[in-house]
């Protein structure tokens, strides 16, 4: 099982957005990837292949675990994602 996680942060994650799919994540990040104006006129499609290549002011990473629902805390997506990283 897995899901997929949006993050954002140079020295530390500030923001995360997780989705059951590549899609989910990406529209449920759609605040934070349209602030940048050569992002909001892409498709969720076009964002995922920017991610997918690292041409993105974001990561886009598939999480190796259970979905953790909606009753989830930042703190609780960090620790999954640092524990995936190594």
């Amino acid at each position: 099982m897995s899901f997929y996680m949006i993050t954002y942060g140079h020295a530390q994650i500030e923001e995360l957005y997780i989705g059951e799919t590549e899609d989910a994540a990406v529209s449920n990040a759609r605040g934070l990837i349209d602030q940048w104006p050569e992002y909001a006129a892409l498709t969720d499609e076009e964002i995922i292949e920017l991610a997918k290549n690292g041409d993105a002011e974001f990561d886009l990473v598939e999480i190796h675990a259970p979905w953790p629902g909606t009753s989830h805390s930042q703190e609780q997506l960090v620790a999954i994602y640092e524990q995936q990283q190594g």
